[in-house]
């Protein structure tokens, strides 16, 4: 019976051991659904920790907002989510410490600041007022990326929006159609807004 116990106390010391091995710490992911939709978010670790989550956030609003706590191991996780009544995205999560994401209104538009070109619309000014050079559209500016809010948390949104403007014709299987005015031929497209993105975000598409 000695031997049986010991046996047991030497395979909780060793099971103890290996976990404090693993290079990692236990972290808030604080989730906040203002979508409107319930929000699903499957996350797979990698081979240091092999952790396994899939999270479940109710549907909130604006006004009645449904926020959730995880306790999860630090990683960088494979993301599966699926939010706005089904919509799926994948991409990855950084996850180096506390995070909060925030899931805004379906559809929402977000004001951002973007260039248009000058010869189309605006007289080459942004919707925040300030001069682009000429021939953009449609390009984001740098300060568009940096719209998260509070430090640690990030904004995800999902919403379509049409683009448009000059035709590249090597481009023109990704166009849904063409708009000709006078003698000028414009392309459009719907697109779908994907945010976060970029390296300076930890939830990435």
């Amino acid at each position: 019976m000695k031997k049986v116990s010991l046996l047991i106390l030497l395979a909780i010391v060793l099971s103890t051991m290996l976990m404090a091995a693993v290079p990692t710490k236990m972290v808030r992911l604080t989730v906040i659904n203002k979508s409107g939709y319930d929000v699903f978010i499957k996350l797979t670790g990698s081979a240091v920790t092999d952790a396994f989550y899939y999270l479940t956030i109710p549907s909130g609003d604006r006004d009645a907002p449904t926020i959730k706590v995880f306790t999860i191991m630090s990683d960088l996780y494979d993301r599966e989510t699926w939010q706005c009544d089904g919509v799926k995205s994948s991409g990855i999560l950084i996850v180096d410490g506390n995070i909060r994401l925030t899931f805004t209104p379906c559809g929402e538009f977000r004001t951002y600041c973007y260039y248009y070109d000058a010869g189309l619309a605006f007289l080459g000014k942004d919707i925040c007022g300030r001069f682009a050079p000429l021939g953009w559209t449609y390009a984001f500016t740098s300060t568009a990326w940096r719209v998260a809010g509070e430090p640690r948390m990030e904004k995800v949104t999902y919403f379509r929006y049409l683009q448009y403007g000059d035709p590249d014709w090597s481009l023109a299987f990704l166009y849904n159609g063409f708009w000709t005015t006078g003698c000028t031929t414009l392309f459009w497209r719907s697109r779908t807004w994907l945010t976060p993105t970029g390296c300076s975000w930890r939830y990435q598409y």
